[in-house]
């Protein structure tokens, strides 16, 4: 019900908005790919190696088509999302928890890829995220096996699973709360300025009023 109500109401009202969603989406791959990629320095085994480098060729093919989906809805040329990457977790730590980070990504982005999906009208993104998700459903199964097959046991797969949920819960708080932050500012700013506009506009008035009378007065010493 909600993603229905923000691609019916949301985005009717502000279709604008969809263009920075695009973008975010692919912000979203390319970050995977960049980890992925990272995670390929700590692999031995080339079997391994082999099914994490076609798992990233096929998140820079999801990067690539949001991209390309841009420019049906954006005005502008494309631009990436620019931010700082950081490595998810200590120079040490058991790779297998990198996958257990990744795979709770690919579960989440195949639900709200589905859904999208599922309320958008016919259209280059319904069409782009459908291409999408059918693969990122092979995703979830395969990071799941990739994890188990570093040896870390179920027990241990659950307790990161939950500790990378609450990460992630904690993380999209906090953007939620920014946003909501920099709107009550907006919306405290913008009463402030017409408050104040009202009780100086007569000030004002008159002080342009002042200004004419000494520029005539001027006019008529000095002709």
């Amino acid at each position: 019900m909600v993603v229905r109500l923000t691609v019916s109401v949301g985005w009717s009202l502000a279709p604008g908005r969809v263009p920075e969603v695009i973008r975010g989406f692919h912000a979203t791959e390319a970050d995977g790919v960049w980890h992925l990629y990272r995670s390929l320095r700590q692999i031995t085994d080339p079997r391994q190696r082999a099914i994490v480098f076609a798992h990233c060729l096929e998140e820079e093919a999801h990067a690539d088509a949001f991209a390309q989906t841009y420019a049906h809805y954006g005005e502008r040329v494309f631009t990436p999302v620019l931010y700082e990457r950081k490595a998810l977790y200590a120079e040490g730590t058991p790779l297998w928890k990198t996958f257990a980070f990744v795979h709770v990504g690919e579960v989440d982005a195949t639900q709200r890829f589905r859904l999208l999906a599922a309320a958008l009208p016919a259209g280059a993104l319904k069409a782009c995220l459908r291409t999408v998700v059918s693969d990122e459903e092979g995703h979830v199964g395969l990071t799941s096996n990739m994890i188990l097959g570093m040896g870390a046991s179920q027990g241990q797969v659950r307790r990161e699973i939950v500790r990378v949920r609450l990460v992630r819960l904690w993380e999209r708080w906090l953007r939620v709360g920014k946003r909501v932050v920099d709107t009550l500012a907006s919306a405290l700013l913008s009463v402030v300025y017409f408050a104040f506009g009202l009780l100086l506009r007569g000030a004002a008035r008159r002080r342009l009023a002042a200004g004419f009378v000494a520029h005539d007065n001027n006019s008529m010493k000095h002709p």
